[in-house]
């Protein structure tokens, strides 16, 4: 449904200001995201575009560097990311790429309303997306870290964890098994990657397009770009699907060259058991109270 609210027309005239005139009757806001207001809507020609607003000046800020980075990734990938054409202190816009998401979330119930088959996805979707992570992972770290995105080494992903469990103790109840579980995992040098590489950070189903097939043809949103741990990248992308499928993705993720080791697999089980840690601090700082409620819940009982 197209949206006329006043939040809409204000980012209408922000596209307006700086040249690019968009039809009300076709906007549709999305206000679901935790850095930006998100606007899709179309210029008289009928051409789709995408409007983000920042919500905070510190967001506007590490979007400068987002933008470095999409300029140094364009055209090496086989799928499509996105193209800025306006981005300021106010507003980022670029052509809407093609395909829809993977999976979106309901604003009412906050469940994923899912594109393609969740329990068994395409081979195209898994393998596409395995040879983007690849492909990701193999861009040279000083070229990445010149964009001035966050970079961290080795040691810094494990310490930042052991901050974040020390946090999560304090702030969620975390019932000792957790941290005992923690601990085990923090001195297990196997599970650990030895070198750090550019991650999206952020590969979770709804920033992954998909053309009326299921194959992958494009990846959004590069907010949480940095140069980190490759075994992260795995935890958004396959969280959401059944193990089975994550088996899947590391098994297209050694098929194209990504840099695997053999603690992978299990480093990315820790890292998903763990996930509503990091999301539970994020809904701390950004005010998003049933992210915080949900870790408090999870956390507060015993580990499997």
């Amino acid at each position: 449904m197209p949206d006329t609210s006043e939040r809409t027309w204000e980012l209408l005239r922000l596209a307006a200001d700086r040249g690019l005139t968009l039809r009300p009757e076709t906007a549709v806001l999305d206000d679901t995201g935790w850095d930006f207001q998100v606007l899709r809507a179309a210029t008289g020609a009928g051409r789709e575009w995408i409007l983000r607003v920042p919500r905070r000046a510190e967001v506007a800020t590490a979007a400068r560097a987002e933008q470095r980075l999409l300029a140094l990734l364009r055209g090496r990938f086989a799928v499509a990311i996105p193209d800025w054409s306006i981005a300021d202190s106010e507003l980022i816009a670029y052509p809407r790429l093609a395909g829809e998401p993977a999976a979106s979330e309901d604003i009412t119930s906050y469940e994923l309303v899912w594109r393609i088959d969740r329990v068994d996805p395409p081979a195209a979707y898994v393998d596409r997306l395995g040879a983007f992570m690849a492909e990701l992972h193999a861009t040279p770290v000083d070229a990445a870290a010149a964009t001035g995105i966050p970079v961290r080494d080795a040691d810094g992903v494990r310490g930042r964890f052991a901050v974040q469990i020390d946090r999560g103790g304090q702030e969620f109840g975390m019932h000792p098994s957790w941290r005992d579980r923690a601990s085990r995992w923090l001195q297990r040098d196997d599970l650990w990657a030895d070198r750090t590489v550019l991650i999206h950070g952020d590969l979770h189903p709804g920033h992954t397009l998909v053309d009326p097939a299921g194959a992958l043809t494009g990846v959004l949103d590069w907010t949480d770009a940095e140069v980190g741990d490759p075994g992260q990248e795995f935890v958004e992308a396959a969280r959401k699907f059944p193990p089975v499928v994550l088996d899947r993705l590391v098994a297209a993720y050694g098929r194209h060259d990504g840099p695997a080791w053999p603690g992978l697999r299990g480093h990315v089980t820790e890292a998903i058991a763990f996930a509503p840690l990091a999301l539970g601090i994020l809904g701390l700082e950004a005010g998003k109270q049933r992210y915080v409620d949900r870790a408090r819940e999870y956390f507060g009982t015993p580990t499997v």
